[in-house]
C-alpha cells in the first residue's frame, strides 16, 4: 500500500519536514538558481540603486522598510527605500530587483527635491521615446522595465547632484506553497544590498481560515492575533536592525486545513465598476485508499540509450521499464522514447493502455540497448511538448539519463513554459550526471528527482517516483460560471493545471459589473443576501467526476465571512497579471497579436509587461548645466540592465524571463579526472558516426526494421549539399508537405554553431530548421491469443511479463512457469472463474517470495488486487472473501 505523500516526500526532499526544507519547495527554485549561478557578492551588488565613480559608490541605502498585506492567495508589499546621493554631477543610474515569476511591480513612486512623482504605464516604445526626449531637454526621467533575465530595472536619468532619493515600489505576488498546506512569504537576501542599513518589516495577515502557527526563519518577530478574529487575522512585526539583510526572511504560515474551495472577492468602483475573485483550493486525499486510485494520466518515459549507458546501467534501466509498464493500468496512456544522437519511440502518439499496447511496449523494452551513440535530449522533448495537451490525461514525463547538456539553462527554461501542462520526473544515474540538469528539469515542471549513484537499487528508486505520480489528484479542472448567470468573466489562468497531491490551486477572475446582466445579478445578490454559486468540477482519483460548489458572497465577501475588499486592488492586479501571461503565451504558441489588450491591461492595473514600461518624467526647476554621466553600476563586475540578446527564456508577466542568470555550462565536466559525457543540444545529428565515448555504433533512425516510428528533426538546405556532414543519416532531409516551421523559441537553440564535446571541429548549421511531423507507425505485428514467456531466470519479471493489462493472469500462461493452480475454492471452481483464482495464486506467490522487492511490484499487485475484488463483487461474495482466498493461496504456494 502506498504511504502517505508527506512521508514519501520526506524521503525525496532532503530535510523532511524541518523548517529549512522551504528550499525544496517549487516556488524557491527561482532563488535556488540565483544562488547557484551567481556569486552572492555580484548578485547583491546588482540590487538597489548603485553608481560607481572611481570605485566609490555615490549612492548609499540608509533606510529600508516593508509594509505587507497577506491574504489567502497573495501579498501586496510597499517597499520604501531612502538613498543618499554623493555625486557631484548629474548622473544616470540604475536600480535593479530580482522578481519571482509569480510577482509583478504594480506601482512605483519617486521622491526627491520635495516632489512626489508616480510612474505611469506606457507602451514600451513610447516610454523609451519619452524618456530620451526628457533627458535631452534637461529634465529628470525614470523608466522601469522587466528584462529578459527576470530583473526589474529602473533607469534614473539626470538625477541632480547631492539630491537624496526615496523610492517606493509596490510588489504584488502570489504566496509560495509547500507541503502540509503551508503558505510562505519569502524575502530573499539577493533582493537587498549586502552592506549594513536600517531594515524592518510589518505584515498584516488576514485569512479566511484559522491559523495554526506562524514561524519566521531568519528574523525574530512579534505576532499579535486580532481579538475576536478566531485567529484568522494577525499583525507581525520585526525588530529593527541596523545590519541590513544578512539571510533570507521566510515567513511560514500554517492555516487550518479546509477540504473545500474558498473564494475572496474584491470590488473596484468608479466608472468601470468591477469585481475580481480569487479561488483557492487545497484538497486532501488522505482518506483515499491506494487500491481505489483509478485516475487517468499520460505516462511518457525517456530512456538515455547513448553509449555511456552500456553495461549494468542499461540492463537495470531495461528491467525497471519491464516493471513500470506492468504497473500502469487501463486508465492510462503510455509512450516510451529511447534517445541518443537520434530518438525512437514505440508509438507515434501515446496510446491508451490495453493488452495490445502492453505487448507492443513490452517488445520495444526488450530491445532497449545503449546503441544510439551520443546524447541529444532536446529533440524528443520538443516532440513531446509540441503535442496537444489532453486535460483528461495529465501528462507526466519521466527522464532517465547519465548525461549532461551544453545548453542546460536554455533547455530548462524551454520545458518550464509547459509547467501548466506537464509534470517532469528525472533520474540521474552515476557520478558524472549533471545534477543541476536533473534537478532543474524536475523543478521547472513541479516534479521530483532521484539521484541513482549505485545501480544496485535502481528499480526501487525508479518506482519511488512512479509511486508519487500515482498519488491521488484532481484533473480536467473546470469552473462553470453559467450556473451563476454571470457573463464576460475573464478567468486566469484559462487552462487550469491538474491539482496533484500536496499542491494548492489559485484561480483568478475579473467580473465586469458594468454590463447589465452582471449588474442586475450582483445587485440582487447583495440586496437579498443570497450568495451566487459556481461549480468547480474535475476528474477525481477514483475515476469519477467530482463537483465542488463555490460560494460567491458579494455582500459579505468570499466563503469566510470577510467583508468585500474595497481598499485594495491586489486581486484585480494578479488576475490581470495572470491574464497577460495567458495572452503572451498565446502570442508565443499561436502567433496571435494581443499587444493592444496587454497594453490596455498594463495601463489599467499598472503592470510592466512585454509591451509596457513604467515612465516618470519631470521638468527640471533649473537648467542642468553639466553633462550627465552615464554610469555602469557594476563597474565591470557583471552586466546590468537588460540581459544580453542571446538569452533564451519564458514569458513571465512582462517579457521573456530567461535563464535569468546567464549561466552556461559549456564544455565537458571532469569528475575525479574523468571526462564526463555531454548531451548536445544541437541542430545536427551525429547520425551514423561512432560515439567516442563508447565503442557501440550509433543506430540510424532509418535502419530500424521494427514497427516502431522514429522521431526525426529535419533541416531544409538553402544552397549546398550537407551530405559530407551527415552521411547516411536520414534525420535531416528536404522539407516536404508534412513539415512545419519550428517554434521561434526552439530555433534559438540552433542559432549558434554546435560544438563537438570531444574536441572535434565546430560545425556551423546554416540551414533553415523545420520540424517534421513524426510518421505514423507501421502496422503492428499480429498478437498471439496467449502470452508466452521466455524464461529470463528472474521469476518476478517472468510473472509480470505475462500479466494482462487489467492486472489478471490466465491459467494457460501460468502453466508455462509450472505453477500449480489447483485446489480452487468452491466459489471459483468453474472454468469461467479460473482466472480469478489463478490471479490470486500469483498475488500470493509474489507477495510471499518477493517481500523484499515490494517497492518494485507494489503497483502491479494493486492493479491485480483491484481486478480480483471487482470480479468477486460481481459474484456478490462477502467483502472479506479476497483476504480469505489470499490467505488460503499463500498456504498452497
Amino acid at each position: 500500500m502506498l504511504s502517505n505523500i508527506s512521508n514519501k516526500l520526506s524521503s525525496i526532499v532532503p530535510g523532511g519536514s524541518n523548517k529549512d526544507d522551504y528550499k525544496e519547495a517549487n516556488y524557491y527554485n527561482y532563488y535556488r538558481l540565483l544562488e547557484k549561478n551567481e556569486g552572492e557578492e555580484i548578485a547583491r551588488r546588482r540590487c538597489g540603486l548603485y553608481c560607481f565613480t572611481n570605485q566609490k559608490n555615490v549612492f548609499e541605502l540608509k533606510d529600508f522598510s516593508i509594509e505587507t498585506e497577506i491574504t489567502d492567495c497573495c501579498s501586496t508589499s510597499i517597499w520604501t527605500q531612502s538613498y543618499s546621493n554623493g555625486s557631484t554631477t548629474p548622473v544616470e543610474a540604475k536600480y535593479q530587483l530580482p522578481l519571482h515569476p509569480t510577482s509583478t511591480i504594480s506601482n512605483f513612486i519617486i521622491e526627491y527635491q520635495d516632489k512626489v512623482i508616480q510612474g505611469k504605464i506606457k507602451e514600451k516604445e513610447k516610454a523609451l521615446e519619452k524618456y530620451n526626449d526628457t533627458i535631452a531637454s534637461g529634465g529628470q526621467a525614470f523608466m522601469a522595465t522587466k528584462s529578459n533575465d527576470g530583473y526589474f530595472n529602473l533607469t534614473i536619468g539626470n538625477l541632480p547632484p547631492k539630491e537624496n532619493v526615496k523610492i517606493r515600489v509596490v510588489i504584488t505576488s502570489e504566496l509560495g506553497t509547500h507541503i502540509d498546506g503551508q503558505l510562505h512569504y519569502c524575502l530573499h537576501r539577493y533582493m537587498f544590498p549586502s552592506y549594513p542599513f536600517n531594515f524592518k518589516f510589518n505584515i498584516s495577515l488576514k485569512l479566511s481560515m484559522p491559523i495554526k502557527s506562524i514561524e519566521c526563519d531568519g528574523y525574530d518577530i512579534n505576532v499579535n492575533y486580532k481579538e475576536e478574529s478566531n485567529k484568522k487575522e494577525a499583525k507581525i512585526t520585526s525588530k529593527q536592525t541596523i545590519n541590513g539583510v544578512k539571510k533570507n526572511v521566510i515567513l511560514i504560515i500554517k492555516p487550518t486545513e479546509l477540504n473545500e474551495p474558498k473564494s475572496m472577492i474584491e470590488f473596484i468602483g468608479g466608472n468601470e465598476k468591477s469585481y475580481a475573485t480569487a479561488i483557492s483550493f487545497y484538497p486532501s486525499f488522505k482518506n483515499v485508499n491506494p487500491e481505489e486510485v483509478y485516475q487517468k494520466s499520460e505516462f511518457i518515459f525517456l530512456i538515455d540509450c547513448s553509449g555511456s549507458m552500456s553495461g549494468q546501467s542499461i540492463i537495470k534501466a531495461r528491467r525497471a521499464m519491464e516493471i513500470i509498464i506492468r504497473s500502469l493500468n487501463e486508465q492510462h496512456k503510455v509512450n516510451i522514447y529511447c534517445f541518443g544522437s537520434t530518438f525512437k519511440k514505440v508509438f507515434d502518439t501515446s496510446r491508451v493502455y490495453n493488452d495490445e499496447t502492453l505487448e507492443l511496449a513490452g517488445s520495444f523494452v526488450e530491445k532497449i540497448s545503449a546503441n544510439l551513440g551520443g546524447t541529444e535530449l532536446l529533440p524528443p522533448l520538443i516532440d513531446i511538448l509540441s503535442s496537444p495537451f489532453d486535460p483528461e490525461y495529465p501528462r507526466q514525463v519521466f527522464i532517465l539519463t547519465d548525461g549532461e547538456v551544453s545548453e542546460r539553462d536554455r533547455l530548462i527554461d524551454y520545458v518550464a513554459k509547459e509547467a501548466n501542462t506537464t509534470r517532469i520526473f528525472t533520474y540521474g544515474i552515476g557520478g558524472c550526471v549533471d545534477q543541476e540538469l536533473v534537478i532543474g528539469l524536475s523543478k521547472a515542471c513541479k516534479g521530483y528527482y532521484e539521484m541513482i549513484k549505485d545501480n544496485t537499487n535502481m528499480e526501487k528508486q525508479v518506482m519511488k517516483l512512479l509511486n508519487v505520480a500515482f498519488e491521488p489528484m484532481l484533473s480536467n479542472i473546470k469552473l462553470d460560471w453559467s450556473s451563476s448567470g454571470l457573463v464576460d468573466v475573464i478567468q486566469a489562468p484559462a487552462q487550469i493545471r491538474p491539482l496533484f497531491n500536496q499542491e494548492r490551486m489559485i484561480i483568478y477572475s475579473m467580473i465586469p459589473s458594468s454590463t447589465q446582466p452582471n449588474q442586475d445579478i450582483i445587485n440582487n445578490s447583495i440586496e437579498t443576501g443570497k450568495p451566487l454559486v459556481i461549480n468547480l468540477t474535475g476528474d477525481g482519483p477514483k475515476g469519477n467526476v467530482l463537483s465542488f460548489p463555490i460560494t460567491l458572497d458579494f455582500k459579505n465577501g468570499g466563503g469566510g465571512g470577510n467583508d468585500v475588499s474595497t481598499n485594495s486592488n491586489q486581486i484585480h492586479t494578479l488576475a490581470a497579471f495572470k491574464h497577460i501571461q495567458d495572452l503572451e503565451e498565446s502570442e508565443r504558441k499561436q502567433k496571435k497579436d494581443h499587444k493592444d489588450k496587454i497594453v490596455e491591461l498594463g495601463k489599467k492595473y499598472g503592470l510592466v509587461s512585454k509591451h509596457t514600461s513604467y515612465i516618470v518624467t519631470t521638468d527640471s526647476d533649473k537648467v542642468t548645466e553639466e553633462t550627465m554621466k552615464s554610469v555602469d553600476i557594476m563597474d565591470g563586475t557583471g552586466r546590468v540592465g537588460a540581459s544580453s540578446s542571446g538569452n533564451f527564456g519564458f514569458m513571465v508577466g512582462g517579457g521573456k524571463c530567461g535563464s535569468r542568470l546567464g549561466g552556461s555550462n559549456s564544455g565537458p565536466r571532469t569528475v575525479g579526472g574523468k571526462k564526463c559525457k555531454m548531451m548536445k543540444i544541437s541542430s545536427t545529428s551525429s547520425g551514423s558516426k561512432k560515439s567516442k565515448m563508447s565503442s557501440t555504433p550509433t543506430m540510424k533512425s532509418s535502419s530500424s526494421s521494427s514497427s516502431f516510428s522514429s522521431g526525426q528533426m529535419k533541416r531544409k538546405q538553402i544552397g549546398g549539399d550537407s551530405s559530407d556532414d551527415d552521411e547516411g543519416d536520414s534525420s535531416f532531409e528536404e522539407k516536404d508537405d508534412s513539415e512545419e516551421e519550428m517554434d521561434e523559441d526552439v530555433k534559438m537553440f540552433f542559432s549558434e554553431p554546435s560544438k563537438n564535446v570531444n574536441g572535434d571541429r565546430e560545425r556551423e548549421c546554416k540551414g533553415k530548421y523545420v520540424m517534421k511531423r513524426p510518421s505514423a507507425p507501421k502496422s503492428a505485428p499480429s498478437l498471439s491469443k496467449e502470452k508466452t514467456v521466455k524464461g529470463t531466470g528472474d521469476l518476478l519479471i517472468d510473472l509480470l511479463k505475462i500479466q494482462k493489462s487489467n492486472g489478471s493472469w490466465t491459467k494457460s500462461s501460468i502453466n508455462q512457469l509450472n505453477i500449480s493452480t489447483d485446489k480452487a475454492p468452491a466459489e471459483l471452481s468453474t472454468a469461467e472463474l479460473n482466472d480469478i483464482w489463478v490471479t490470486i495464486i500469483v498475488i500470493a506467490k509474489i507477495t510471499k517470495f518477493f517481500s523484499s522487492e515490494k517497492a518494485q511490484y507494489e503497483l502491479a499487485i494493486q492493479k491485480s488486487t483491484r481486478w480480483v475484488k471487482l470480479q468477486l463483487s460481481k459474484l456478490n461474495l462477502p467483502e472479506n472473501t479476497f483476504d480469505r482466498f489470499l490467505s488460503n493461496a499463500k498456504s498452497l504456494v
